[in-house]
């Protein structure tokens, strides 16, 4: 009986977001940085308990990119993206809100190009998340979500976030 109990109450869903990232990086003396860009975030997860379930995310960060002072000369661009696997576990709150937490392992590469040359390193990172969820119907929430991980490229690293929001759907 308890094994038909727990497969009662796993389900499949995918969702998207859409927000901004921040790169924490150092710029070399003399420049600008952008350190903030476009985040995108496609996942997918399948709950095994009530409150755990294990996913699967891409996320494109974009680019860092640091500025001579001499006109808009790129001294650099960094471009980074991340493919995660992790556990997440729900919480409710109410009927209609819950709390998500997130702990796994990203897959992170980054891509530089600038006058000094190019370089592409991938790595292995721990990534941690938060997300809040609002159930508009049963099968759609509204999420919220931030991410957390870092990066390696060009014989230096910075730590990498995004606040974005977006919808998920569940089967």
């Amino acid at each position: 009986m308890t094994m038909f109990a727990g497969a009662a109450s796993a389900q499949a869903y995918v969702g998207g977001t859409v927000g901004f990232s921040n790169f924490s990086v150092d710029c070399p003396g003399g420049t600008s940085c952008d350190t903030q860009d476009t985040a995108l975030k496609i996942y997918g997860g399948f709950t095994v308990a009530p409150h755990v379930a294990i996913e699967l995310a891409y996320i494109n960060f974009g680019s860092t990119t640091s500025r001579t002072n001499v006109g808009s000369l790129n001294w650099y661009t960094v471009d980074t993206s991340a493919l995660i696997v992790n556990g997440a576990y729900r919480w409710d709150f109410s009927p209609k809100w819950a709390g998500v937490a997130r702990l796994g392992l990203a897959s992170v590469s980054s891509d530089l190009s600038g006058i000094a040359g190019s370089d592409s390193d991938s790595a292995i990172n721990l990534y941690a998340g938060i997300g809040i969820e609002y159930a508009v119907a049963k099968n759609v929430k509204i999420v919220g979500a931030i991410d957390l991980t870092s990066f390696e490229v060009g014989g230096s690293d910075g730590s990498l976030n995004s606040v974005s929001g977006g919808v998920q759907f569940s089967f």
